[in-house]
């Protein structure tokens, strides 16, 4: 959930802007959002010392909205 999907939402329907945010909830495994600081909480992982052997990863922080399974949730 970020200012950029807030006025996607109210672009997309002013008068329910909450309604289209459940709707991109709905499709998504975990049912909701992922936070700016999640995704700030992964950066501070990958910046320590406890991630000092990691390379060359690529890490998806979608709530498992990309899974196979999840394709047909919200259809």
């Amino acid at each position: 959930m970020t200012p950029m999907v807030e006025g996607i939402a109210n672009d997309s329907d002013s008068n329910n802007p909450d309604g289209v945010v459940k709707g991109i909830a709905n499709g998504i495994l975990m049912g909701r959002l992922g936070t700016i600081e999640e995704l700030g909480e992964l950066a501070a992982f990958l910046a320590s010392d406890e991630a000092s052997y990691i390379t060359g990863q690529g890490f998806v922080i979608d709530g498992g909205s990309t899974l196979p399974e999840t394709m047909s949730v919200g259809v």
